[in-house]
């Protein structure tokens, strides 16, 4: 979305709003469940609270240059890096109990 203020395009960040502004955002959902209240992208709104594990292929393919990338590593970390900060993510520590009612992601 524009920002006046930066004078550029910026990601959305429905996590700020409160819930007046949330509601009246097409792209945001607000979630009150379990005492947790939340506003998140649309996309993620009814999804239960997650733990993503990702593995990744360690063969002599992801050596090979990958566009403009170096290897096929660093092509996908940053778009993994990219896909991960729109998610709703938890800020839960990996290793310890996960909350179920944040209703958001760990990665």
């Amino acid at each position: 979305m524009w920002s006046d203020a930066k004078s550029k395009c910026v990601e959305k960040d429905c996590g700020v709003m409160d819930k007046c502004q949330c509601e009246g955002d097409a792209d945001c959902f607000f979630s009150s469940s379990e005492g947790s209240t939340h506003c998140t992208f649309q996309r993620y709104g009814t999804c239960p609270t997650l733990d993503v594990v990702l593995l990744l292929d360690g063969g002599a393919s992801m050596s090979r240059a990958f566009g403009r990338h170096p290897n096929g590593f660093y092509a996908l970390v940053e778009v993994v890096k990219d896909w991960a900060a729109t998610l709703p993510l938890s800020k839960e520590l990996a290793g310890q109990p996960s909350s179920a009612k944040t209703k958001a992601v760990r990665l």
